[in-house]
């Protein structure tokens, strides 16, 4: 989960943090539920949720009822309101701030009184922060502008249209479009795809919650108090959560220990994906860093590393297009990672179109066929090319040794720096997880093109699962 700025100094902060978490278990308790919320903040986690007693495998942690998450459906929302936005981020995200503006007249009252007001994600950071991420793909992630314009073309001026039930008298439209961020960042770092009861099936029940992200975009989204306080940790995940017909049930996966803290699992996600949606980074997901490449670099440095003139170029790409082989970017992957290959089968195949002499490529395409997914010694130099050139677009120099800048230092459990150069060090920890990416998949392919071991390691290369694409 994103963490709160534990940068607190005074007891009277302390205080109001302590109180707003009992009023939070309070309502919870009134709604069902029944938990240890924790405050660690001294771990750099915000509030955590702690195990009171041992807990076996496959016990129930708690239940939160489905009348209790905040979705467009639960909300108070005026029944116009809910038939004018039928995208479900947009809608959750105009929920929220109805909500949040009825203050004590909301339920959820107490819940937003322990949900972030500033984040540490990229969306918030100045041009000069963000250069510290360049040559990151994550860059191109943030997507600021086309938020700011979505709010201001169809939020706000629906918001404006019905302003007396949003109670936003006196806020200026810049203010509508702060808050909308505000709303729009918590659901990137909190919010779940929500399964409807009736399409939940035992199989669903049995395995639990198993999120898609293809699917993702038009399921509905909800805020699960509760749920989202835990803190997520891909090496100790204890946790899962189980949609039932009423309500919502995490359990436990394994085997928990009284006081230690439960935790959830992103899933496979790079640690740029991790500083994008929440905001704070861990080597704890540095196995699942990826570095993008994308067609057009592989296009302009095949075309000067195999002599390949335009037409050529785009024969070739027009054909692995119509094959459906061809993508905007593909992921270069950890070589430790034991669930995805550093190259995937896409990549190669169009390298090795790329690569091949022209009338092998003419014998190929006459058949239908496409290249074997695998790296041959000018396949592999190409893409060695390509990675040598992906290298030059990061901000600064690289060691020599090993490709990864050596002058980051370690982030502190305790976010107590100032915050500029807290995310400085963040961007650090990115920008190096990706520059060792790169020096993996060169020394792999290095091992490749060797004169002995090439084709065992090639081969080592070409086994596995293909690495698939970090979807934004």
């Amino acid at each position: 989960m994103a963490s709160e700025d534990v940068s607190m100094t005074n007891t009277e902060d302390i205080d109001d943090f302590e109180a707003k978490s009992r009023s939070f278990v309070a309502w919870l308790q009134r709604h069902g539920t029944v938990i240890e919320l924790a405050d660690l903040r001294r771990h750099g986690a915000g509030r955590g949720v702690l195990a009171k007693e041992d807990i076996a495998e496959d016990e129930e942690l708690f239940a939160v009822p489905r009348s209790s998450i905040l979705t467009i459906s639960t909300s108070n929302l005026p029944a116009e309101v809910k038939t004018q936005l039928d995208e479900p981020w947009l809608g959750l995200i105009a929920a929220m701030v109805y909500e949040y503006q009825r203050s004590s007249e909301s339920m959820w009252e107490p819940y937003f009184a322990v949900l972030p007001v500033d984040f540490d994600t990229p969306m918030f950071w100045s041009d000069d922060e963000l250069n510290q991420l360049r040559g990151s793909a994550l860059v191109d992630k943030i997507g600021k502008p086309t938020a700011d314009r979505t709010f201001r073309e169809q939020v706000i001026p629906m918001i404006r249209q019905h302003a007396t039930a949003f109670h936003v008298d006196g806020m200026s439209d810049d203010d509508l479009v702060s808050l909308c961020h505000r709303m729009g960042s918590t659901i990137m770092a909190y919010a779940f795809d929500l399964e409807k009861p009736s399409t939940t099936d035992s199989h669903d029940q049995e395995d639990g919650w198993e999120e898609d992200e293809e699917e993702s975009e038009s399921m509905s989204k909800g805020m699960i108090p509760l749920a989202d306080m835990l803190n997520a940790d891909a090496n100790r995940n204890n946790a899962k959560l189980y949609y039932e017909e009423d309500k919502v049930v995490m359990k436990s996966i394994r085997a928990i220990k009284a006081a230690e803290e439960i935790f959830n699992d992103y899933g496979p996600l790079p640690t740029a994906d991790v500083l994008r949606r929440y905001g704070y980074v861990t080597s704890n997901y540095a196995q699942y860093d990826v570095v993008e490449v994308s067609l057009q670099l592989i296009k302009d440095v095949a075309k000067e590393h195999m002599k390949m003139s335009d037409e050529d170029l785009e024969h070739r790409t027009r054909y692995l297009d119509d094959e459906e082989v061809l993508d905007d970017c593909y992921d270069i992957s950890r070589s430790c990672n034991e669930d995805t290959k550093p190259f995937s089968d896409e990549l190669c195949i169009l390298l090795s179109a790329l690569a091949l002499p022209a009338i092998e490529f003419e014998n190929l395409q006459r058949k239908r066929k496409l290249p074997r997914p695998a790296l041959e010694p000018s396949s592999a130099g190409l893409l060695s090319a390509v990675l040598h050139k992906r290298q030059g677009l990061y901000k600064g120099t690289t060691n020599q040794d090993n490709g990864v800048r050596g002058d980051a230092d370690p982030i502190s459990d305790v976010t107590t720096e100032p915050r500029g150069a807290h995310r400085r060090k963040m961007a650090q920890q990115v920008i190096q997880g990706e520059q060792l990416v790169l020096v993996e998949a060169l020394a792999l392919l290095k091992e490749m093109s060797a004169p002995t071991g090439g084709k065992r390691k090639a081969a080592e290369a070409d086994t596995g699962h293909a690495g698939k694409k970090q979807k934004s």
